[in-house]
């Protein structure tokens, strides 16, 4: 990827597989933005349907606006993480804001994110998400990335910021390009979790962050073949746990985390174990756990190490007849468990008083 840009530009970089019956109304919704220059690029990851058809009608129909333009590649199918490295290097634009080809854009997303990013001087733009199943609103579920993001100065708290915020989703940022040439591409061998694995490591690499406080972003909620999320074989679940572990091993290499992002990280790696063992995957569930110890905090780390000792020396059936019951036991705890906050963790890293009753 070129550090070289064209100053204002916005980058769009869709990429696609299989939904030209969803693609139309997703390229309607970036063109409809207030803002330009905008350019939109299209990966086809090597589509059997008519998505070909459906982009050469849609740029027949789009063509009157000079500060609009979409240019469209295909390539044989690689995966999600793969078109978008592949977008990445086409695109020629300051901002880059990777896109999926099924979701909405709020008009004046790009606009509100840019202008943040240019009264703030921030290297990265967070926007809230609103789900949707047909349309913008049916669902009234949403996620306040940016609230949870907040605003962070400087690179600690940037990366706190991140991962307090759960590693953001695809739809949520808004990347300043020369963030990205230091990030480098999106890693093709992960199946799920590519998005938290790539952000955390663009965060590593930013200076800054700020929260728009507004859902900007709509994303569909289908269950269509090929929805990553529907994905739950094992394969699908180490993904998961191996985008966890290079997460790790990025954090090894920076500023240390605050105890709300180690809380996190312990709280997600027991949630990503804990769906191991609804889906049977015996060994997922083991590397969750022993990953989660590297952030348990003290009580807790000596409870999972005694439990630990416990379910590895168990198999087949067994295994899972205690598993499930006592990660059962954790969720039922954590959702009755009090925390108390003598003082707001600041992502700048300037206070972190925060306690929690163990």
């Amino acid at each position: 990827m070129s550090e070289e840009c064209e100053p204002g530009l916005v980058s769009v970089i869709v990429p696609t597989y299989n939904r030209a019956h969803r693609l139309a109304e997703t390229l309607d919704s970036i063109y409809a933005q207030t803002y330009r220059p905008i350019e939109a690029i299209v990966v086809d990851d090597g589509s059997t349907d008519d998505t070909a058809e459906v982009l050469a009608g849609w740029r027949s129909e789009h063509s009157g606006d000079p500060q609009f333009t979409l240019a469209d590649f295909r390539q044989e199918n690689k995966g999600a993480p793969a078109a978008r490295n592949r977008g990445a290097i086409e695109s020629h634009g300051e901002y880059i804001h990777f896109w999926d080809c099924e979701d909405i854009m709020h008009p004046e997303k790009i606009a509100r994110q840019a202008e943040a990013a240019a009264r703030h001087r921030a290297d990265l733009v967070v926007c809230d998400i609103e789900f949707f199943w047909n349309e913008p609103g049916d669902s009234g579920e949403n996620f306040d990335f940016a609230a949870q993001t907040g605003t962070a100065t400087n690179n600690r708290g940037v990366v706190n910021a991140c991962i307090c915020a759960g590693g953001w989703n695809t739809q949520a940022v808004l990347f300043r390009r020369s963030v990205l040439c230091l990030a480098g591409p999106w890693r093709e061998s992960l199946r799920r979790h590519q998005d938290v694995e790539f952000n955390v490591r663009a965060a590593i690499c930013a200076d800054s962050v700020v929260g728009v406080r507004e859902p900007l972003s709509f994303e569909r909620i289908h269950g269509e073949p090929g929805c990553i999320s529907a994905d739950t074989s094992q394969v699908a679940f180490q993904s998961m746990v191996d985008a966890y572990l290079t997460v790790r091993d990025h954090l090894r290499v920076t500023s240390h985390l605050n105890a709300t992002a180690r809380l996190f990280l312990f709280h997600r790696m027991i949630s990503i174990a804990e769906l191991a063992t609804r889906a049977g995957h015996r060994d997922v569930v083991l590397t969750g756990c022993r990953m989660a110890m590297e952030f348990a905090p003290p009580r807790r780390r000596l409870v999972l190490k005694l439990f630990l000792k416990i379910i590895e020396k168990l198999k087949g059936r067994i295994f899972f007849l205690v598993a499930r019951p006592a990660f059962a036991a954790n969720t039922m705890a954590n959702a009755l468990r009090v925390k108390r906050t003598s003082k707001a963790t600041d992502l700048d890293g300037r206070s972190e008083t925060e306690t929690e009753s163990e």
